[in-house]
């Protein structure tokens, strides 16, 4: 349950955060996304990267942003743009995954409707391409908040999601981290550390909603 329980902590906070914001501002919609809440040193980054993540933050913004302009909801808006985080190998979510110790991704994902205060989650996925779609599914056509492992992956199956090999979600530069976090054990702790990405939007209609996505931590 530790991915619903942070979840709804993110949706509170950022709820009066987001809110008062878009109030100031005089708006009456609006996008507040996070490209990860672990450590990503500037120094450490080569200036292509630098811009990478700058011209895949502005993507993932503006696609969220015309949604809502076009009077979709804050729950489409959302997972659209997480699922353009997932498909990203930049992020710590969806293909780019950091790895768990025997190697393999194992991703999380939840999303929550401000409007009816329904949510779904899903955990220890392997195979499910878009995690957050299917976070998604499980809040509107399943009784349940929270599936995990094969049981999703299944529920997944029925509901006609992309499935793919575990390879997919595995990228070069993620794979080289997991060898050296497995080289120098002790210090995995204070130099490999990693974050989520989530959104939270605001509609036209005043509804709110928020999500997450994530491979964890190594």
């Amino acid at each position: 349950m530790r991915t619903l329980s942070k979840l709804v902590k993110f949706f509170l906070l950022t709820l009066f955060f987001i809110s008062h914001q878009l109030i100031a501002q005089d708006k009456k919609y609006g996008i507040v996304i996070h490209g990860g809440a672990g450590r990503i040193v500037k120094e450490n980054m080569t200036p292509e990267r630098e811009a990478e993540y700058s011209n895949k933050i502005k993507e993932v913004l503006e696609t969220g942003y015309k949604i809502l302009d076009n009077g979709g909801s804050a729950l489409d808006a959302v997972e659209a743009v997480i699922k353009i985080m997932e498909d990203s190998p930049l992020f710590n979510a969806g293909k780019g995954a950091v790895l768990t110790e025997k190697g393999v991704a194992e991703l999380d994902a939840s999303i929550m409707d401000g409007k009816t205060l329904s949510a779904g989650a899903v955990a220890g996925i392997k195979h499910v391409k878009s995690p957050i779609t299917l976070a998604r599914l499980v809040m509107e056509q399943s009784p349940h908040v929270m599936m995990i492992s094969d049981g999703a992956e299944e529920f997944a199956k029925q509901n006609g999601l992309e499935m793919v090999e575990n390879n997919y979600f595995i990228t070069k530069e993620r794979w080289e981290s997991y060898q050296r976090i497995l080289q120098r054990e002790e210090e995995k702790k204070k130099t490999e550390k990693h974050g989520t990405v989530g959104a939270v939007a605001l509609d036209k209609n005043g509804n709110i909603a928020a999500g997450t996505s994530t491979g964890g931590m190594m």
